[in-house]
């Protein structure tokens, strides 16, 4: 099993466990409504969206970002320093 398979299984595996978890208290929630099945799936739903996305960026972080992704998000706001830095670029705080 490749490296990526085993991400997209912890990935897959926590997605599953939120998603029991969101159901059950779904279910609680609403014990005293009739139909409260479709409510459980809505309530699961988010709750398998919550424990994918929580758990890739956990992922993300621990695995430290691409190098390249971190690069390219570091120009824009590198080139915008330089704008600001620039003489002249923005009035004095003290009017001079």
């Amino acid at each position: 099993m490749n490296r990526l398979s085993t991400l997209v299984t912890l990935i897959a595996l926590a997605g599953i466990g939120w998603a029991c978890a969101f159901a059950v208290i779904g279910l609680a929630l609403f014990a005293r409504v009739p139909d409260n099945g479709p409510l459980a799936v809505v309530f699961g739903a988010f709750g398998f969206v919550a424990g994918a996305a929580c758990t890739v960026l956990r992922l993300a972080f621990e695995q430290q970002l691409p190098r390249e992704l971190v690069a390219g998000l570091r120009r824009p706001a590198q080139a915008s320093e330089a704008a600001d830095a620039a003489p002249g670029a923005r009035a004095s705080v003290f009017g001079a």
